[in-house]
């Protein structure tokens, strides 16, 4: 994907991009700058002067483009958001044909695949979103249903296959998705990026279990005393 690998640069002297190429293209350093800057020190410490400084442009610049920090780390959080289907998509087609629990672990590796070669994505989806708070909630929740989304569709597969079956509700989903996020957001306090890839067998262990239940509580067994 190499969201924060962009170094393009505007040509030297007289060119011939319009004004909305010239300023697309600035947007776009600002995005891997903020992003870059972000996984180095953090989200609260970073300034529009480290901003405009990494991503060579004007102060006057960023603010054609933004109007504070907040905006422009949410707008670099979008496009994040809209980038992670797509290695994702091309690493489930390159899989082939598979059944529903392959497709739970092929997604799974190929999300922790992602954040292991994109640190800052990593480090932004995961762990400075919660710290810029409420202007991130929203592609916070679109990453998460996007998530819980490929898990459903495994899940689909997975009744239509007649190897589970029963509906589950919406909250198995968004725990289970939930608890990816933890881990994910625990490793890379403790571990690094490095140390991801080493959460997938872990992680999808315990996806397919929740995965294959039928959706139905437990009824309780009467020859056990239950507490009140």
């Amino acid at each position: 994907m190499k969201v924060t690998s962009s170094d393009a640069k505007l040509p030297r002297g007289p060119h011939r991009l319009s004004r909305a190429e010239v300023l697309e293209s600035q947007r776009g350093r600002l995005y891997v700058a903020m992003l870059d800057a972000v996984a180095e020190r953090g989200y609260q410490p970073v300034t529009v002067a480290d901003l405009v400084s990494r991503a060579q442009i004007s102060r006057r610049t960023f603010y054609e483009l933004f109007d504070t920090k907040e905006e422009c780390f949410a707008a670099a959080f979008e496009l994040i958001v809209d980038l992670v289907g797509i290695p994702l998509n091309n690493a489930i087609r390159s899989a082939g044909q598979l059944d529903w629990e392959q497709l739970v672990r092929t997604s799974l590796t190929a999300y922790l695949t992602i954040l292991t070669e994109e640190p800052a994505v990593g480090r932004a989806l995961h762990i400075e979103a919660l710290i810029a708070g409420p202007p991130l909630t929203g592609y916070r929740r679109r990453m998460i249903t996007l998530f819980a989304d490929r898990m459903r569709a495994a899940r689909a597969l997975g009744v239509h296959e007649h190897a589970v079956s029963g509906e589950l509700p919406d909250e198995v989903f968004e725990f289970l998705i939930g608890g990816i996020d933890d881990r994910i957001r625990d490793c890379l306090h403790t571990r690094g990026p490095a140390g991801l890839l080493d959460l997938e067998p872990g992680l999808s262990d315990v996806a397919l279990l929740l995965l294959s239940s039928n959706g139905s509580p437990a009824t309780p067994d009467p020859s056990v005393p239950q507490r009140h």
